[in-house]
């Protein structure tokens, strides 16, 4: 790996100013994006359906009391990392001593930023430090991460990679100011090789810049969002095009999030659906003859077009994960009634529809390539209430997540999935009640000690 960028002093860090609210809810100071202050919840926590929280006036008066002087904590952005890169069970990656600023990574404590968080204000410095970095990461992208899996991929979908859409996230940066897919390329390249170094300075600094560019993607995507009434072709095929790079990265990040406590891939679950309605939007207006690259993309192997090929899949081999593990007299069976809402049981059985979708294509020894494809297209096919499911913790939304999960442990070797399989399996077996735990014995064998 190449050596880490020297950043030098401090007094040559490039630096990134948010909006500050004084007396914002504690969600938006933890989040470091400015609160908009209405009451009794904000339009950030309104918005992620949590509850608002503001802090009380002693609080604030403790708070301020111990606030420095304001000239001390002017935040940084991406600055030169400290020697000792937290290891996956601290907490903070720290700037520089005395700066005040925390910067979130992934570890155990802190999870990843979400793509949705674009009430951030934040931007990069436009100096010879940025232009560095955005070499090094083109670079990466254009070398390292051209050929992602162990097989080879066929020649018309490598170009479409590797040529037309890099070729296409420069001409819109370039021509019309639109950055979104630079920037998401930017960030997954950041991410890729995060998990390649071993350089503990440079990797503080790749994730930080993973993300940074993460969320002014985000920014930039949903002002183009706006646009798809009256977007032309082009434009359409440059959104969808972002959308499906977002998914990606968000697939891979599932490798970052925290162990303990756990933090499950929600950031993934949404965002699928979210691309979901992207790509339903644009399709209403993309004709075959646009020759749109999107067009090539999902006529291209796997096909997943119907639902009788994703969610409707029969699922009677995993239908045993929907059945209460207590005895059917037991009074714990009979007091369950999740079931009998028919609309919870659909949500479940086309995640378990979905689960065995990917099962058949295995058992068809389809490529590397088209089985990442179809992990990814989980979070874009299975209802979205299954995210919410799991984040109510569910035990049944969780079993059947940790064998969707199973299916991950044999592609670590692909560098998008890596061990985020067997971490998210172990750590739901650990909080799932020890009567459900047992429906996740049997995946344990496929683990590599």
């Amino acid at each position: 790996m190449e050596a880490s960028i020297n950043l030098g002093s401090r007094s040559g860090v490039p630096r990134l100013y948010h909006k500050k609210s004084r007396n914002g809810c504690l969600r938006c100071k933890q989040r470091r994006v400015k609160c908009d202050e209405v009451r009794p919840s904000c339009r950030s926590c309104s918005r992620h359906s949590v509850e608002c929280v503001y802090p009380t006036r002693q609080q604030q008066q403790s708070a301020s009391s111990k606030q420095p002087d304001r000239a001390e904590t002017r935040p940084f952005i991406l600055p030169a990392a400290d020697a000792n890169c937290p290891s996956r069970d601290s907490t903070h990656v720290q700037s520089s001593p005395g700066s005040g600023f925390v910067i979130p990574s992934p570890n155990p404590s802190n999870p990843a930023m979400h793509l949705d968080d674009s009430d951030s204000d934040v931007e990069l410095p436009d100096n010879a430090w940025r232009r560095l970095w955005e070499l090094r990461l083109l670079h990466n992208s254009q070398t390292w991460m051209k050929q992602p899996f162990l097989e080879p991929q066929e020649p018309e979908t490598l170009h479409m990679w590797v040529e037309e859409v890099p070729n296409m996230a420069i001409s819109f940066a370039q021509k019309q100011g639109r950055c979104g897919l630079l920037y998401i390329e930017l960030a997954h390249s950041a991410l890729h090789m995060w998990t390649r170094s071993t350089d503990k300075q440079e990797r503080d600094e790749l994730i930080k810049l993973q993300q940074t560019y993460q969320l002014m993607c985000s920014k930039q995507q949903r002002r183009d969002i706006d646009e798809i009434p009256n977007a032309g072709p082009k434009l359409l095929d440059y959104i969808c095009f972002t959308a499906l790079r977002i998914v990606a990265h968000s697939l891979a990040l599932v490798q970052t999030l925290s162990l303990d406590p756990w933090e499950p891939p929600l950031q993934w679950l949404y965002m699928g659906h979210g691309a979901g309605s992207v790509f339903n939007k644009a399709s209403k207006k993309l004709k075959a003859e646009h020759n749109s690259i999107i067009g090539k993309f999902v006529s291209h192997p796997p096909i997943m077009r119907e639902p009788e090929d994703t969610v409707l899949t029969d699922y009677s081999p995993l239908a045993w994960l929907l059945d209460h593990p207590s005895h059917p007299t037991s009074i714990e069976a009979r007091s369950d009634r999740e079931l009998s809402d028919e609309g919870v049981r659909t949500v479940y059985e086309h995640a378990l529809g979905y689960t065995c979708s990917v099962l058949n294509a295995i058992d068809r020894k389809e490529p590397q390539a088209a089985i990442a494809r179809r992990l990814g297209g989980f979070a874009v096919w299975v209802p979205i209430e299954f995210s919410k499911f799991i984040e109510e913790r569910r035990p049944r939304a969780l079993v059947i997540l940790a064998h969707f999960m199973s299916l991950w442990v044999d592609f670590e070797n692909v560098w998008l999935i890596g061990k985020a399989g067997e971490w998210q399996i172990r750590c739901i077996y650990k909080i799932l009640p020890v009567e459900w735990a047992s429906k996740l014995d049997g995946l344990f064998v496929k683990f590599k000690h």
